[in-house]
């Protein structure tokens, strides 16, 4: 990844790290804020209906009181002292009940019988055990309790609050019970009040509903004694609205911030890396041989310094180097004299012997000059051809041509050679292993000269103690190789690092150019030529080429 990517990324990540620790501290007291005002509210709603509920069971005590004390109610009792069933119709208890704003009343005799029932009148004579118990609390209260009613589903409970009073004449004390049903009047009413969702229940069962909540919800309970509860739900919505609402302008402003972050990144990223760009892109062209490059970027502090520093050692660099390449080559072209010099000689010295050898012979008429003529031509011939064995290959080093690339199947390169050897000297087995398909892009001529070299070498090195000369040709993902291993005395650890140099060589009679031509024709095709295997144990050389995708 590039600095100015890098300085982009770190200008935007500062700018969402106060987000990043803003944003959920804001979230949590905002979520604390909403839940203590939803908490609130419901507590204020509860309490609303608390005193609503409250209320409806005043106003039914004070209705039922009011009857009982009424003159209407005291002439009813007296005219039913001696007949009660008779002065107290089925319809009595209706007109009282509606005439008081009632929904339930009934009234009882002593004994528990119903004289007559607004709220069912077809009751009239029979027990109603549930609501002739209410005449035994002591509280003046209103208490909850379920009645039958009459619906269009027929005889159902409900719940309802009513309160007992009696009413006395003489020795005659009737009960009036009446109170109020819990109905889907109320409910409305409730959630109109406390803006919720409404459900009175009797038991398991709900008896009415109003009003609705949308989800998320949370509920509160109001018991009344064993016979109801009211339900409230309230809805979470708003407050999920608002952290979400919360939420998306946070993620907006993040957005927002990042943008501006990463665009003023760039901006200043780019003014920061382009003296470090440019000083880059002039050590890759000093790299590739330019050595008089000079960086013109403006810049100032640490970075201005290194500019000129650079600026300073390239000039050095171009100066130092032209002197070094000069010295290096009066040096080579020293050393090469040196070693054509050396191995010119050894051959001059047993030419001259022989010519000397002739001319005393000639001189002396000696008998046996044919035959002294004949051996030293067969040496001078030798030595000569020695001679321009070494002049042929200082030519080939000095002007290796550059290699023409083209796809090369190395297993298919490597067979052609190893034809070449179809009856190797005796006692050496040869031992392919060609996999097929690894193609390298290289000089066939070139390459095909360095593996005969190569196998060539092994062959010597085995000659007189016999072995196995392996040629295994292998890829890998990013490499196509050839080894060339044989049985011989291996590289000495010491001779390793020579092994390439030109006119080294342990051969006798060797010139020492082989592997030099070898590695130089491997350095060009940019790939390159590794020695291995333990000494006493055999040697091993590997060709290893880039490999064509």
């Amino acid at each position: 990844m590039r600095l100015r990517t890098r300085l982009a990324l770190a200008f935007a990540l500062l700018a969402l790290v106060p987000l990043a620790v803003v944003v959920p501290l804001t979230l949590t007291r905002l979520r604390d804020t909403l839940s203590r005002e939803l908490d609130a509210r419901m507590t204020a709603a509860t309490a609303s209906a608390q005193e609503s509920l409250e209320r409806s069971a005043s106003n039914a005590r004070r209705a039922v009181e009011e009857l009982v004390e009424s003159p209407a109610m005291e002439d009813l009792v007296r005219e039913a002292r001696d007949r009660p069933m008779r002065a107290i119709q089925a319809g009595t208890a209706e007109g009282l009940m509606k005439s008081r704003g009632l929904t339930v009343l009934t009234l009882f005799d002593r004994n528990g019988t119903v004289l007559s029932s607004g709220h069912l009148p077809a009751r009239r004579g029979d027990p109603d055990a549930v609501l002739f118990e209410v005449t035994k609390e002591k509280s003046p209260r209103p208490v909850p309790v379920r009645v039958d009613v009459r619906g269009n589903a027929g005889l159902r409970q409900v719940p309802a609050l009513v309160t007992a009073r009696p009413v006395d004449y003489g020795d005659v004390r009737l009960w009036a019970v009446g109170g109020v049903v819990l109905d889907d009047g109320l409910a409305q009413h409730l959630a109109r009040l406390t803006q919720a969702d409404v459900t009175l229940l009797s038991g398991e069962a709900t008896v009415a509903h109003a009003g609705s909540a949308n989800p998320p919800t949370v509920a509160r309970v109001l018991p009344l004694g064993n016979a109801a509860s009211v339900r409230l739900t309230f809805s979470r919505a708003a407050a999920r609205e608002a952290e979400e609402g919360v939420m998306r302008a946070f993620l907006l402003l993040a957005g927002l911030g990042l943008a501006f972050a990463a665009l003023l990144g760039l901006l200043v990223s780019r003014w920061m890396t382009r003296p470090v760009e440019a000083l880059t892109s002039g050590a890759r062209r000093v790299a590739e041989g330019a050595l008089d490059v000079q960086v013109a970027a403006r810049a100032s502090g640490e970075v201005g310094e290194l500019v000129r520093t650079f600026n300073h050692m390239t000039s050095e660099l171009k100066a130092t180097t032209e002197r070094l390449m000069a010295t290096e080559r009066i040096a080579a072209w020293q050393e090469v004299a040196r070693r054509l010099a050396h191995e010119i000689k050894n051959p001059l010295t047993p030419i001259r012997m022989s010519l000397e050898t002739l001319l005393a012979a000639h001189e002396a008429r000696h008998p046996s000059f044919p035959h002294l003529f004949k051996e030293s031509a067969g040496v001078i011939l030798e030595e000569v051809e020695r001679l321009r064995r070494i002049v042929d290959e200082f030519s080939r080093f000095a002007r290796l041509p550059k290699p023409q690339l083209a796809p090369v199947d190395l297993g298919e390169l490597a067979q052609g050679v190893l034809a070449l050897y179809a009856a190797p000297p005796e006692g050496i087995q040869l031992l392919p292993a060609l996999q097929t398909g690894v193609v390298a892009r290289a000089d066939r001529d070139q390459l095909t000269q360095v593996l005969v070299n190569l196998v060539k070498n092994a062959e010597e090195a085995m000659t007189g103690k016999g072995g196995s000369l392996r040629v295994r040709v292998k890829g890998t993902d990013a490499d196509a190789v050839i080894e060339v291993e044989d049985d011989g005395p291996g590289i000495p650890a010491e001779h390793r690092a020579r092994i390439f140099e030109p006119y080294f060589t342990t051969k006798d009679g060797g010139t020492g150019l082989g592997l030099a031509i070898a590695a130089r024709i491997l350095q060009e095709h940019g790939g390159r030529l590794e020695v291995g295997g333990e000494p006493g144990q055999g040697a091993r050389f590997s060709v290893v080429l880039p490999r064509a995708s």
